[in-house]
C-alpha cells in the first residue's frame, strides 16, 4: 500500500471511530427521547455529528506545541469537493513547518487546552458540532449541545481544563440565545452548563476567561458586564456598564475596558482599568491614541489599543487608505511617545489583529495579502488566505511566519 493510501485509511479509520463514538451517544439519547416522544427520525437526522479527525499518531504523551493556528482552505480538489480545513501547531525554536493536528471540511474557531483542543465544527445545514480531539492523538469526543444550533465565543481556560461557549438554537422556539455554557473536558459525563447570572442563565455578547482561573468576564447585551464563577458557586459580581472588554492587562489582576467619550460621536473613547478583587475601576491614560486627522485628505483608522503591562504600553494596528491602497503598521507607545514598530512585507501588508505571548516577548500578528477573498463562513467569516507573524517585542524582528488565523495566544 503506498504512504498516501495508508494514511487516507489511517484518516478514515479515525473518522469511523470518532461516528461510532457519535452514534453510541446519542444513541442513549434517542433512546431516552423516544420513550418521551420528544425526538423523532426526521430530527435525528439533523443531530450533531463528528465532522473532525485527528493527524497525529496515537501515542500515550500529549505533543506540545507553544503556539496553535487554524488554517483554511477555500479551494477544491480535482473532484471539485472543497479543501480541508487544518489546526496547526508550531514551536518558537528552529524553522520547521508548523505540524497538522485536526483536519475537518470546515472549522469555525478552536481553543487550546494542555491535552486537547476543543474545536468547533461547521455542519452541512450550518449548525455546528463540538469536539474534544486529544493532543495525544485518537478520536474525536463530540460533546452533547443543549439542542440543534450555532456555537460561537469559544475560550480556553487551559489551567482548569475548562472551555466556554455561547450557543443559540436554531428553532424560534428554542431557550437559548447567545447562552453561555462552560464544559469540564475531565468530566464529558456532566455535560455543558448554563452559567448563572444574577437573573439566571447568562446571554453573553462578549466574555473571557480571567487568566489562570476559572472565573470569567461577561458582557450582556445592555453592555453590563459581571464577574463569575465558572465553578457553580453562585458568586456573581456586577462590574458596571462599558462600551467593550479590551482585555486583562498583563501581570496584573486588572481587566481593561473602553467606554464611549464623554461627547458621544465628538470625544475619544475613555479606558478604564477594573481591580477584579476589589472591583475598584480606575482611569487608565493611554497616551497619543491615533484619532483621524479631519483636514487630513487620507483616510485613516485605528484598531483598539493591545495593553501590554501595567506602565500603559500599548500597541495599535495604525491603517491609512490612500487611492484604494491600504497601508497598515503596528505604532507602540510607551512613556517616550509612539514609535512604528512593525510594518509587514508588501505581499503581506493588511494587518487585522494582534495578541500578546504568554510571556510577553512576542506578538502574534494576523495579517493578509492586499488582494484577498472572504471565505463565507456562517460564523466567524475571515479573508483567505491569513497568516501569523510572531515578532520579536524588543527589536521588532519577525521570528517565523506561520500559515493560519486565531493564534491561540489570543485565547
Amino acid at each position: 500500500m503506498s504512504t498516501k493510501r495508508a494514511a487516507a485509511a489511517a484518516a478514515a479509520a479515525a473518522l469511523l471511530a470518532g461516528r461510532r463514538f457519535a452514534r453510541r451517544l446519542y444513541g442513549t439519547i434517542t433512546i431516552l427521547a423516544v420513550l418521551t416522544g420528544a425526538l423523532t427520525a426526521a430530527n435525528l437526522a439533523k443531530l450533531p455529528h463528528p465532522n473532525a479527525t485527528s493527524m497525529l499518531p496515537r501515542s500515550s504523551a500529549s505533543v506540545d506545541f507553544a503556539l496553535y493556528t487554524l488554517q483554511r482552505d477555500t479551494g477544491k480538489d480535482d473532484a471539485g469537493v472543497k479543501k480541508l480545513d487544518t489546526i496547526r501547531g508550531t514551536s518558537l525554536s528552529g524553522s520547521g513547518e508548523s505540524t497538522a493536528i485536526v483536519s475537518a471540511p470546515r472549522i469555525q474557531e478552536y481553543a487550546a487546552l494542555p491535552s486537547a483542543l476543543a474545536v468547533v465544527t461547521i455542519n452541512d445545514d450550518n449548525t455546528s458540532s463540538l469536539e474534544i480531539v486529544s493532543l495525544a492523538g485518537g478520536p474525536p469526543t463530540l460533546v452533547p449541545l443543549p439542542s440543534r444550533g450555532t456555537v460561537a465565543n469559544l475560550h480556553a481556560a487551559g489551567s482548569k481544563h475548562l472551555i466556554g461557549f455561547t450557543f443559540t438554537g436554531t428553532s424560534t422556539t428554542d431557550q437559548y440565545w447567545k447562552t453561555l455554557f462552560v464544559y469540564d473536558v475531565d468530566q464529558p459525563s456532566s455535560g455543558p452548563r448554563a452559567v448563572q447570572g444574577i437573573n439566571g442563565a447568562v446571554s453573553a455578547a462578549d466574555w473571557r476567561f480571567v487568566p489562570d482561573t476559572a472565573t470569567l468576564v461577561a458582557q450582556t447585551d445592555d453592555r453590563s458586564m459581571f464577574l463569575i464563577d465558572a465553578q457553580g458557586t453562585g458568586k456573581v459580581s456586577p462590574l458596571g456598564t462599558h462600551a467593550g472588554i479590551l482585555g486583562f492587562v498583563p501581570g496584573t489582576n486588572e481587566l481593561a475596558v473602553a467606554d464611549p467619550g464623554l461627547r458621544k460621536g465628538i470625544d475619544p473613547l475613555r479606558y478604564s482599568t477594573i481591580n477584579l478583587t476589589t472591583g475598584t475601576p480606575a482611569p487608565l491614560t493611554l497616551a497619543a491614541t491615533f484619532a483621524p486627522d479631519p483636514s487630513n485628505p487620507v483616510t485613516n483608522s485605528a484598531g483598539q489599543p493591545l495593553v501590554l503591562d501595567g506602565s500603559g504600553q500599548y500597541a495599535q494596528v495604525v491603517r491609512k487608505y490612500d487611492a484604494g491602497k491600504e497601508t497598515s503598521a503596528i505604532v507602540l507607545t510607551d512613556k517616550n511617545g509612539p514609535r512604528q514598530f512593525y510594518q509587514p512585507a508588501a505581499e503581506w501588508s493588511r494587518l487585522l489583529d494582534m495578541c500578546v505571548s504568554p510571556a510577553r516577548d512576542y506578538l502574534a500578528v494576523e495579517t493578509a495579502p492586499p488582494q484577498y477573498a472572504g471565505d463565507q463562513y456562517p460564523v466567524l467569516p475571515e479573508p483567505s488566505p491569513l497568516r501569523a507573524d510572531l515578532v520579536d517585542l524588543k527589536t521588532g524582528s519577525v521570528l517565523k511566519s506561520v500559515p493560519g488565523f486565531l493564534p491561540s495566544w489570543c485565547g
